[in-house]
């Protein structure tokens, strides 16, 4: 099953968390992860691109997500499973019933999942379903509710039914039901997926020119009827035809030149590293000479595009410059000349203001001041 995108939208799902893939035009079988691409790859031309479907199991089985509501297109061909009446309705118009389903999880984007997935909650409850589950498509839905003539009391509401005779096919009896005046117009798919994978190969056979190829393609392309195998099978034999039409043109190229998105990624993310220790190594030899505590804190206004983790080695250097600071401000806090103020004081007068002067001083200080005091006192007593 194929959801191709457009490169821009291919290139915004990516941004956006989406698992991308991509492939060349005519050159692969299968879709590969994005990153296997160059980086450039959405700016080129002849490449498609579409979004990985996440796959859940059930019972042992395996299928796609079931689509959401957020994924649903006006007009978009869905695939509705009816559990009532073990069968596939193909829906291509909304409906309140349709929304529903849709958030109750019983829808898919192609037949093959939506088989798969009701395989599984048979299984679950102990059931096994056969192979054979049929495909109804439901037909347009009535615009405006048609006035009905008065009916007997017995008569119920009829179901309009066309035959498209092409071929024998069993019948399914009942869709979804929906709450309207007059019930959908109903369109029994006849014929078989073989005979549809059978006329695709054909008109890929018979293609004359590599334009007319890929419109072939992009049909059955689009087409969720056909099982992932027969999907593959068909780009197996569009690409071989694509060579043998043009051949230089289509060859497989080697891109190994060219950067893949992880590469670079990774060159990105190490040049980011080199920037970011450039200026950290930059920012913690400013820290360790700053002359103030201001000086140094305003390093942390550089740091305004880092994370908690990258700030902390600069942290650590400014605070271990803080505390430098502050010791170097209590040493100064003390007047140097004090001492040598002490030791040379005139007269006994001189040295009483200067002991007055010791007691406002550092207690850490204080006790060496005071032994300077009473020496100078005693020196001065002794002369006098």
């Amino acid at each position: 099953m194929n959801n191709l995108i457009s490169a821009q939208e291919a290139f915004n799902a990516m941004l956006s968390g989406k698992n991308v893939m991509c492939r060349a035009i005519g050159e692969m079988l299968d879709f590969n992860d994005i990153d296997q691409f160059p980086a450039t790859i959405f700016a080129k031309a002849g490449y498609e691109f579409c979004i990985k479907i996440e796959m859940i199991s059930v019972a042992g089985i395996e299928f796609t997500k079931p689509l959401t509501l957020d994924e649903y297109q006006e007009g978009q061909e869905v695939f509705v499973i009816n559990t009532y009446s073990p069968s596939i309705c193909v829906v291509n118009f909304k409906t309140s019933a349709l929304i529903e389903a849709i958030n109750s999880g019983f829808v898919q984007r192609d037949a093959e999942n939506a088989k798969l997935q009701l395989k599984a909650l048979s299984k679950i409850l102990g059931c096994e379903l056969d192979n054979d589950l049929s495909v109804v498509r439901l037909g347009e839905e009535p615009k405006e509710p048609k006035k009905r003539t008065s009916r007997k009391k017995t008569e119920g509401p009829k179901s309009e039914i066309t035959i498209v005779e092409q071929g024998p096919i069993d019948v399914v009896e009942d869709s979804l039901s929906e709450k309207i005046t007059e019930e959908p117009k109903l369109t029994v798919v006849q014929g078989t997926i073989d005979d549809l994978y059978a006329s695709f190969e054909y008109q890929i056979q018979q293609a004359t020119t590599p334009e007319a190829l890929v419109k072939i393609r992009s049909v059955f392309s689009a087409n969720g009827t056909l099982s992932d195998k027969e999907h593959n099978d068909l780009n197996a034999c569009f690409s071989e035809k694509l060579a043998e039409l043009d051949p230089e043109q289509h060859t497989p190229k080697n891109d190994s030149g060219e950067l893949s998105v992880v590469e670079l990624r990774k060159l990105q993310q190490e040049a980011e590293n080199m920037i970011y220790q450039e200026r950290l190594n930059d920012l913690v030899a400013r820290a360790k000479e700053a002359n103030s505590p201001a000086e140094a804190n305003a390093l942390v206004k550089y740091t305004t595009q880092w994370t908690e983790e990258q700030r902390k080695p600069l942290m650590r250097a400014i605070n271990v410059r803080l505390v430098e600071l502050d010791e170097l401000n209590k040493v100064e806090s003390e007047p140097p000349s004090l001492i040598v103020q002490i030791k040379n004081a005139a007269d006994l007068t001189e040295l009483d203001a200067l002991e007055i002067d010791v007691a406002g001083r550092h207690i850490d200080i204080q006790p060496k001041l005071m032994a300077c005091v009473l020496k100078r006192r005693k020196e001065l007593e002794s002369m006098s």
